[in-house]
């Protein structure tokens, strides 16, 4: 068994405002059409957008109950360094993913940022599997680790976390470096987690994160980016997996001119051939760990709405990252009853002690990866695209797959079929607003080589100035031709854009136009 965990202490009291005061303001910004918080899914993304017209007003107040917990309104815009995109409110009392704690003053749920004398500081870059969501501070990986190293190390050891639900690698990092002068951390953990390719979510008026809105995200997209699937072959997907693992190349350069030991923990859900393809192919050489799938089966996890490891899988993978640092600098590695924790079922489960990867073992990580990325493909991605429930795997950011329905910008994935030159892009207009027709529509499929695009017009009025979707006026078909350098088999990115949107009368938020189909020529 492994040593009883200390009652955490708890604020006695929360400066956040009543449930209900807090569902009205969600339920008012819902209305008004300024706050679609419902399509966020920072927590999650795999979720599926609900589409909010076809809502009763019943159903709208209990969706924005469930958000008032998801995503609460609790952050702040990083002003100060856009890359980093949000912090929480700083030295503040939170309630908050089922934890009740305060922030320091730079907005995070750990300790005070001057470092105590005589302390080895490791600081943990990351996530919401990172931060803990789910479950209190005092439970979350960094916290174990930190009591591990305490314990163990043989000096005062800190653990730091500058993690927060919804961050991807690069926000994590841009903290890390706007902050390491004020930190002076002694140990760097970075846990990349398998969705950090999406984007990082915007803070509204609220306090909480969305993704509409958004024109360029962090990655060069024209809008923000939610895969709904973890593997697919397509070019941005597999580009924004470059640009992850080069930004944690030049981590691993700056650290290593700073002479600041690195470990990379490859928390939640990754499949190994992935990592030590991208690892290899980065030139990384830093030592890495990837977390056991065997420990976030559902067992190993909260319950919903979290979905993130449990306490005790915390306490297996706070074990597992203490024992890799022992080994990377020279302490006396873990033994005896604090290699065992009490697992779900409340047996002894022995934490296996792994030895972290110097380089990328031997193997064919590269046809493996590809293998992951085809079979994904051709199970979940079709040759066309047509509006239907069964189409949300094909959105790769804002919009309705029920209904084709797109706001200003968006990406709809398609297999390339054999003997394709052409893709034909059929869009519908919105009723209710004329004045947002004539509108231009921008069609693209980027490529190694660039890509290819085409242009429409929707809504060529006639004589009497009318624009009407029946009589075919708000009617557009668009040509696009295919890259050469985008396989047969591959899913091609459809990047669809409009010159604006407009905000209608019986739809929350702002839109441009439907997408009838999307079919192979």
């Amino acid at each position: 068994m492994g040593a009883p965990l200390d009652r955490p202490t708890r604020p006695e009291a929360s400066s956040m405002p009543p449930p209900s005061r807090r569902v009205a303001v969600v339920v008012a910004l819902l209305a008004s059409a300024a706050a679609l918080i419902c399509a966020i899914g920072w927590y999650g993304a795999r979720r599926v957008t609900p589409a909010l017209e076809r809502l009763t007003s019943e159903e709208r107040q209990a969706l924005a109950a469930e958000l008032a917990v998801l995503s609460p309104g609790v952050h702040q815009t990083a002003w100060f360094e856009p890359e980093i995109g949000y912090t929480l409110h700083p030295d503040a009392e939170i309630e908050a993913w089922d934890d009740r704690f305060t922030t320091n003053e730079l907005g995070y749920r750990t300790g005070p940022v001057p470092k105590p004398p005589g302390t080895f500081r490791v600081v943990f870059v990351g996530d919401s599997w990172t931060f803990g969501l789910g479950v209190s501070e005092y439970a979350s990986l960094p916290a174990v680790f930190g009591r591990m190293a305490d314990r163990h190390a043989g000096r005062s050891v800190e653990a730091w976390t500058l993690a927060l639900p919804g961050y991807n690698v690069k926000a994590g990092l841009a903290a890390l470096w706007f902050f390491f002068d004020r930190l002076q951390p002694d140990a760097v953990v970075i846990c990349p987690m398998s969705n950090d390719h999406d984007s990082i979510g915007r803070v509204l008026p609220n306090g909480s994160l969305t993704t509409y809105g958004v024109r360029k995200d962090e990655f060069g997209d024209v809008h923000s980016v939610r895969y709904r699937l973890l593997h697919v072959d397509s070019y941005r997907f597999r580009a924004r997996w470059r640009a992850n693992f080069d930004t944690l190349l030049d981590a691993e350069r700056r650290l290593r001119q700073r002479n600041v030991p690195l470990l990379l923990w490859f928390a939640g859900r990754w499949d190994e051939p992935f990592v030590h393809h991208h690892m290899a192919q980065a030139g990384l050489t830093t030592p890495y760990l990837v977390a056991p799938r065997a420990y976030t089966a559902p067992a190993w996890r909260n319950p919903p709405p979290w979905g993130h490891a449990n306490p005790i899988a915390n306490r297996v993978f706070g074990r597992m990252v203490y024992d890799a640092m022992a080994q990377l600098l020279a302490w006396p590695r873990l033994a005896g009853e604090d290699r065992s924790v009490e697992g779900p079922d409340g047996e002894p489960v022995n934490v296996p002690m792994l030895t972290p990867h110097r380089r990328a073992p031997a193997g064919s990580w590269a046809a493996l990866t590809e293998k992951l990325l085809i079979d994904a493909t051709i199970e979940r991605i079709p040759e066309r695209y047509e509006p239907s429930g069964k189409a949300q795997a094909q959105f790769a950011g804002p919009g309705d797959a029920d209904t084709g329905l797109m706001r200003r910008a968006g990406t709809i994935l398609v297999r390339r079929p054999e003997g394709a030159r052409k893709l034909a892009v059929t869009l519908r207009g919105v009723e209710g607003a004329p004045s947002l027709y004539p509108l231009e529509v921008t069609v693209s499929i980027p490529s190694p080589s660039g890509g290819t695009r085409a242009v429409g017009v929707l809504g060529l009025a006639a004589l009497d100035g009318s624009l009407s979707a029946a009589d075919g006026s708000l009617r557009a078909r668009i040509e696009c031709p295919l890259p050469d350098d985008v396989p047969v088999g591959a899913a091609l990115d459809v990047v669809l854009q409009a010159q604006r949107t407009a905000t209608l009368p019986d739809r929350p938020g702002a839109h441009a136009f439907y997408v009838e189909s999307i079919e192979p020529l």
